[in-house]
């Protein structure tokens, strides 16, 4: 490798040399792949508890505001707008994982 000249044969054999060394590169483990897979159910799992629970203090929310409305009613308003925006903002993340798997 220090020669100045390579002769073709040696330039292939440098050649076959790199793209072995890329595939290996790119090569992954089927347990890499499936921890992706587990990552995921476990993130869908995470976001399904904490969807029931924001729906079950919202429903506390709306009691409160059946109870005591001149205190709950601002507080009520300020959820449904964060509901609004995390709403909207799941639904951006859900558009952006369709794209990214769709490739």
């Amino acid at each position: 490798m220090a020669q100045g000249k390579l002769s073709p044969r040696q330039k292939m054999i440098n050649l076959m040399y790199l793209i072995f060394i890329a595939m290996l590169a790119l090569n992954m483990s089927k347990e890499v792949l499936s921890a992706f897979g587990l990552m995921n159910a476990k993130l869908t799992e995470s976001n399904e508890a904490a969807t029931s629970r924001n729906a079950d203090f919202m429903q506390g929310l709306a009691e409160k505001v059946d109870e005591q409305p001149a205190k709950y009613r601002p507080l009520k308003a300020q959820a449904d707008n964060i509901s609004t925006l995390a709403n909207d903002f799941n639904g951006y993340l859900t558009e952006l994982k369709g794209k990214m798997t769709a490739t």
